[in-house]
């Protein structure tokens, strides 16, 4: 009977515990208005007097600006309207210059910060509903449902964020106009936040990399990266400000510049902070990004240039697919074959394709082709396609290193030429064909499949003769061949 009791005491003694201290949940997961946050699969939840405690990165998912201060252990929490100030294990807050009283102080655990959810989500206007059952928290508000600014990107006062890509510690912005860039460093953990005034996501951006509502997310896979993840969303209204977080594994110096010598791109490179030959670049000696450096267009002509001429996809792979169902592969071989046949009739330039048929060649294979043959251009065909958005149109061209940029931008002229199209401008991009290229190179975009018009015209005899015929103009303007 006496060892009966000592159970029972001890059974109660642990289902006491469990209300009087934090209770870990592994499966525990937030919703924004029906959508999953990004860091909301959470292995770190704490619930104390049954209170979710989060930490802060969570409550940076939301959209609000969240500065940690390790040094007094204090977390300030603000958006356009409001402010939230707390500090670990105080039981009062500051909201803007009212005190209140916390049942859930913030505290800190492992070194990281929990806040309570459902007293910050209350106080900027979401309503925070728990699920026991499932472990999941579900914040709503109309307000964030709604998101009239994330999606109001048609002004023509706004600078469009077409493309965010990040490759050997390199990100890089491409936009379709310039804005100036505004910069800076948090720690707690560690971040780069880069904030881009006057600026909005293109409609067709919107569709990629969604983490929630009005939020997107690129997860960096990289080895030897100094960024585990890139954040960006709407931070303010107005002015139409996108901010960029970049979460990084370690600190990292960087330097901010235009993207090799496109006024309209923004690139940031990260560094080793202990390297000496590498300048940080700080908030006060950001370069102007609005003045690109000027590019010559032409190469002097030293005997016969070698071409290769790249056919994108084939076989199995068959690219983007068209309204009608017409596949990519096939508009990018008949125009290879167009430009093969008439560089045929010019003397000074001799042409070798990556594919002549239906066939597949690893993008590797791609560029090596044209490095083993010493080439003196590579050039890649392509059609465009956006999902969701049948009205996106228009002709871009690419280019990756500096060396590419002249190719590309004789190319381009031409091409806006002979297409009649939208001028979606030369931007940068880290595709693995142009990256693996040893001689300048570039790809075309010419059209857009998933535009109903813009795929009937791709497939018209005399479209496909002026492109070709812009191609190689192009191509002798760059050589400097009369």
């Amino acid at each position: 009977m006496k060892r009966f009791g000592v159970i029972v005491l001890f059974a109660v003694s642990l289902f006491l515990l469990s209300f009087n201290s934090p209770v870990f949940a592994n499966t525990a997961s937030i919703y924004l208005n029906g959508a999953q946050l990004s860091a909301a699969n959470l292995s770190q939840v704490e619930i104390v007097n049954s209170k979710v405690m989060v930490p802060i990165r969570v409550v940076e998912e939301l959209g609000y600006v969240v500065n940690w201060n390790k040094t007094d252990q204090t977390v300030k929490i603000q958006n356009n309207s409001k402010t939230v100030a707390m500090a670990i294990n105080k039981s009062s807050a500051y909201v803007d210059e009212r005190v209140v009283s916390l049942t859930s102080p913030p505290l800190l655990k492992g070194g990281t910060s929990f806040v309570p959810l459902r007293f910050i989500g209350e106080e900027f206007g979401l309503e925070v509903n728990w699920d026991n059952g499932t472990k999941s928290v579900y914040l709503s508000s109309e307000a964030l449902e709604s998101t009239p600014d994330s999606l109001d990107t048609t002004s023509a006062n706004k600078g469009l964020i077409e493309n965010i890509q990040f490759a050997d510690n390199r990100l890089t912005i491409n936009m379709d106009q310039s804005v100036q860039p505004e910069i800076f460093t948090m720690s707690g953990p560690e971040r780069i936040v880069l904030d881009l005034p006057g600026a909005a996501l293109a409609d067709a951006f919107t569709l990629q990399n969604m983490a929630g509502a009005g939020s997107y997310q690129i997860n960096i896979e990289e080895e030897q990266s100094f960024v585990s993840k890139i954040r960006y969303s709407l931070f303010k209204s107005d002015p139409s400000t996108i901010r960029v977080v970049l979460d990084l594994n370690s600190k990292a110096s960087y330097q901010l510049s235009n993207a090799a010598g496109n006024s309209e791109g923004i690139v940031l490179d990260l560094f080793d902070p202990t390297s000496p030959t590498v300048p940080a670049a700080s908030p006060d000696t950001i370069p102007d990004i609005s003045t690109p450096p000027t590019t010559t267009t032409t190469v002097p002509v030293t005997g016969n240039r070698l071409v290769v001429i790249d056919a994108g996809h084939g076989a199995h792979d068959n690219g983007t697919t068209g309204v009608s169902g017409r596949v990519e592969k096939d508009f990018n071989l008949t125009m290879a074959l167009k430009v093969e046949a008439l560089l045929g009739q010019e003397p000074l330039i001799d042409v070798v394709l990556t594919r002549h048929d239906d066939t597949y060649v690893t993008r590797p294979d791609r560029a090596k082709l044209a490095n083993d043959l010493n080439a003196d251009a590579f050039i890649s065909i392509h059609a465009n396609s956006v999902l969701n958005i049948p009205t996106a149109s228009g002709t871009e061209t690419y280019y990756y290193s500096e060396a590419s940029k002249p190719l590309a931008d004789v190319m381009h002229k031409h091409l806006i030429q002979a297409t009649r199209l939208k001028d979606r401008k030369v931007k940068y991009n880290n595709y693995e064909v142009l990256r693996r290229s040893n001689m300048p190179a570039t790809l075309l975009e010419v059209g857009f499949l998933s535009n109903a018009e813009e795929e009937a015209l791709l497939f018209t005899e005399d479209f496909q003769n002026r492109v070709a015929q812009g191609i190689v103009d192009a191509i002798k303007e760059y050589f400097g061949i009369n």
